[in-house]
């Protein structure tokens, strides 16, 4: 049996995958019904919708905001616009709730077999795979608030990569957040009213290294499908488990599943590596580095997979 453990956007995605394919699955869900998920609801619609059409769900019943004109400050300079190529926010909340509708789940953690296939889709925690020692982890809060000084789509990227504040529109409402190595920068929400307040710890280093514990695969957050540099996880998370239950579909042998699903993560995700080397590398000062230069296009390439149309010479001048 193939058991899932977390139903967030990666692990609901694969169970509805497999069940719709016949395979024998079960999963369980440990979050409270009423927990308002920590995230800021931004992704990129024609990505995702490329996606969900393999479970018949379509993102545009849940958006929230098209992106029209996207702002990117920091580092020295006011603030750059840039056009959407498929930025949107969506309610996360909702969409998450339907599809648990069409879920048969325990609210208890599972029972591991040793015949059995474990997926720890549990993100942050890692529960059935187990921590790492040298795995990076920002500090993140976020506002739900009526008011943003910022009216559209809004990135502003902290000294020495350190992480980025946002503030993307909700229709009526916003999310206003920082995510950021350093505890004391979720200090730049306090001026804004405060309508419910989420908080968390988010993965910002790929583990592809270690995405394996016995007959346990991890997917999404839990083998760091998070972009270093925009901290995008829901298309990647959602790209994982597609790509495992490609490797599932094809291999009946665990050990075969989890050869072809490492080597088509790394295929895919690859690049998240040379970002997390670039943000580092800024981290420790070491800017004007051969190494940054030649991370710029996989740079490039993380926002234009998050949905802005962002153009090479101005991340070049911006992050380096």
């Amino acid at each position: 049996m193939i058991k899932i453990a977390g139903l967030g956007v990666a692990g609901s995605y694969l169970y509805l995958r497999l069940k719709n394919a016949g395979f024998d699955v079960m999963a369980s869900e440990i979050k409270r019904e009423d927990y308002y998920i920590p995230c800021a609801y931004a992704t990129n619609q024609i990505k995702i919708n490329t996606l969900l059409k393999n479970i018949d769900i379509k993102i545009d019943d849940y958006i929230l905001t098209h992106a029209d004109n996207i702002r990117i400050g920091g580092n020295g300079f006011s603030g750059v616009d840039f056009h959407s190529s498929g930025l949107v926010t969506f309610d996360k909340n909702l969409y998450e709730k339907d599809l648990l509708k069409n879920i048969d789940y325990t609210t208890q953690p599972i029972n591991v077999g040793r015949d059995d296939i474990i997926i720890d889709a549990t993100g942050i925690s890692r529960y059935y795979l187990g921590q790492i020692a040298d795995d990076l982890k920002f500090y993140t809060i976020e506002y739900l608030t009526d008011f943003s000084d910022k009216k559209d789509f809004y990135f502003f990227f902290l000294k020495n990569g350190n992480g980025y504040f946002w503030s993307f529109p909700l229709k009526n409402k916003y999310h206003v957040g920082v995510g950021s190595v350093n505890i004391s920068d979720m200090n730049m929400v306090k001026k804004y009213n405060r309508l419910k307040i989420t908080g968390r710890m988010i993965r910002m280093k790929p583990l592809f290294d270690n995405m394996f514990n016995d007959n346990v695969i991890g997917v999404g957050e839990s083998i760091g499908a998070v972009s270093p540099l925009t901290g995008e996880g829901i298309v990647p998370a959602i790209e994982s488990s597609e790509i495992l239950y490609q490797a599932i579909k094809k291999y009946s042998n665990i050990n075969d599943i989890k050869e072809c699903y490492y080597n088509d993560i790394r295929k895919r995700f690859n690049y998240y590596n040379a970002l997390y080397r670039l943000v580092r590398n800024i981290n420790n000062g070491k800017v004007f580095n051969l190494n940054n230069v030649m991370a710029i296009r996989s740079a490039k390439k993380s926002m234009n997979d998050f949905g802005i149309d962002i153009k090479f010479k101005t991340i070049f001048m911006h992050f380096i």
